[in-house]
Parts: structure tokens; C-alpha cells; sequence
């Protein structure tokens, strides 16, 4: 039987994240010759070469010679898929036993080459939410599955486009010329993409039932230094794709001053939900507006 999908997983020096995804992968219940995973190590230089190593047989590993960022690795992953459907995965993410299975279902079931399905990232069951976890959870700042989606059509389907779990036709990926390898980050380079797409009429259902896992825990700091990075894609995306409805007004509002956040940090030592939101708002508002002035200076 040909291979009906192709998981495709960028890696960046994660080794053992990456060897929790792929073992997750053998233990799926689609047979092993309807998939492949394509895993692309994005000049890693690390272990992550020996976990590709002693990968099953049907893992195909790509390696980099320099690091490129995520939007460079899926592309060459994407050429290199051998199925019509292409399930984008992180590297840190597990995938539920039937992940797989449903996610061509769904799309068995749907019958519409122009569908992209949107499945569920919840936090491993090994991992306890802290506050941050939670508030993050609730923000919407990184998934919004807690917030405004619902189950069925997602409106407009760049709103959601996330590529921890998400599975598109192959032919409409290739058609688009895949993702815009000027963004070095994970963070707008999926908008991006599916910014252009929308207007090739795909859609996007989000479907819980498809489950998978995040394997690594969240704390303020990691975030904050990830959210500089997202500022600095926001003015990419600004110049990739100057219309592109971007608003992050709400984000640009809680750029606070560093006296100002020393106050709310204080404030939140007692853990009332309400003082550590105010600083984690201002922590992210002030990490992403760092990213955001690297960008404008350094033009």
C-alpha cells in the first residue's frame, strides 16, 4: 500500500524531546507502511544524529548542514513526503495512539483536497501545570484552545494555523510554494503561510478528538525569551505581508517600564491569580516589545 501520510518533524537540538515524539510514533495504530516520518535535524551537531540513527524503519532522516530555522526544515521535509497528506508535528510534542488514524479519517471523511485539520496539544499527563502554565493557557498567546476555539470550521483559518498538530493536503503546500524561509523562528512563519492559502480558498476544521501531547513545561522566562522572538517576526510579518490584518495592540499595551514591572512582580508574590497575571502580562508585553525594536534598529 503507498504511504497515504507523512509526518514531518523539524528539530533543533532536542535530542531526548525527539526520541519521546518518534517513540510515540511506533506505537501508533495506522500500519506502518500507510505512513512515514520525515524528520528533518536542522543542523542540530548534537545526540540528535544518533536518536535519528536508531529511528524505525520507517523514519526518514534529513540533516541540515547549518541551522536554517523551522520554516527552511518543513520545507525540505515537505518535498522529501512521499504522501498526499502532510501532519505537521514538533518535536516536542507525543502523539496520542490514534493520532494518526484520525487525522486520515477526518479527512477520508471530509473528502476536500482544500482541508487542513487542526488537532488538540494538551499538556502531557507526566507534566503538572504551574500558574504560569495555566494563565498561559488562558491567554491564548500560544494556543487558543482554551479560549476562542470551538469545535468545526476555523474563521479565518490563519488565526490557528499551528504546526504542533496539524494536517494539509500536500499538493496545496507545494502548489503555495511552502513556508517563507525568511522567518527564522517558529513564530509567524505558519500565519504566513496560511495568510497565502486562505486566499487559495483552504480551509480548516479544528478537531479535538485528534490529541496530541506537549512533553516539556513552560516557565516565564523560556516564554519571555521566546516572546522576544515572536516581536521580532511581527515586524517581519509586517514587511513579508504588509496585508496581513496583524493586531497586537493588546501585547504592545502591556510594554511597562522596569520599575513598573519590579511593582507587579512584587505584587504577585502572594499568588492572587489576578496580581501574577498583571506581571506575566507585562513580563511577555516587555519581552515582545524588545523583539519588536531589534527589528526596527537594526533596519
Amino acid at each position: 500500500m503507498p504511504v497515504q501520510l507523512s509526518v514531518v518533524i523539524p528539530t533543533y537540538r532536542r535530542p531526548e524531546l525527539l526520541r519521546r515524539c518518534l517513540d510515540a510514533l511506533t506505537e501508533q495504530d495506522l500500519a506502518a507502511d500507510r505512513f512515514e516520518v520525515v524528520v528533518v535535524d536542522d543542523g542540530s551537531g548534537d545526540a540528535t544524529s544518533e536518536v535519528l540513527a536508531g529511528a524505525g524503519g520507517n523514519v526518514n532522516a534529513i540533516t541540515q548542514p547549518a541551522n536554517a530555522g523551522p520554516a527552511a526544515a518543513r520545507n525540505r521535509g515537505i518535498q522529501a513526503a512521499r504522501g498526499e497528506l502532510v501532519l505537521f508535528l514538533d518535536d516536542d510534542v507525543v502523539a496520542a495512539p490514534d493520532l494518526l488514524s484520525t487525522h486520515l479519517a477526518l479527512h477520508d471523511a471530509a473528502g476536500d483536497p482544500t482541508l487542513g485539520i487542526l488537532g488538540r496539544v494538551d499538556w502531557h499527563p507526566s507534566i503538572s501545570p504551574t500558574p504560569f502554565m495555566r494563565w498561559l493557557d488562558r491567554s491564548g498567546l500560544q494556543f487558543a484552545y482554551d479560549t476562542w476555539l470551538r469545535e468545526g470550521p476555523v474563521d479565518p483559518p490563519y488565526a490557528a494555523f499551528y504546526t504542533a498538530n496539524l494536517s494539509v493536503p500536500r499538493e496545496l503546500l507545494i502548489a503555495e510554494g511552502g513556508f517563507d524561509e525568511r522567518f527564522p523562528y517558529a513564530a509567524f512563519e505558519d500565519m504566513e503561510l496560511a495568510f497565502r492559502l486562505t486566499k487559495r480558498g483552504f480551509r480548516m476544521d479544528y478537531r479535538p478528538q485528534a490529541r496530541a501531547f506537549h512533553t516539556r513545561a513552560m516557565a516565564l522566562p523560556d516564554f519571555s525569551a521566546r516572546m522576544t522572538k515572536v516581536g521580532e517576526s511581527a515586524e517581519l510579518m509586517r514587511q513579508a505581508a504588509p496585508e496581513f490584518p496583524l493586531d497586537d495592540s493588546e501585547l504592545r499595551g502591556q510594554d511597562v517600564g522596569r520599575v513598573e514591572l519590579l511593582r507587579r512582580r512584587l505584587g504577585a508574590r502572594g499568588g492572587d491569580d489576578a496580581a501574577l497575571a498583571r506581571y506575566y502580562w507585562a513580563a511577555v508585553g516587555r519581552a515582545y516589545a524588545a523583539g519588536r525594536r531589534r527589528v526596527r534598529t537594526s533596519r
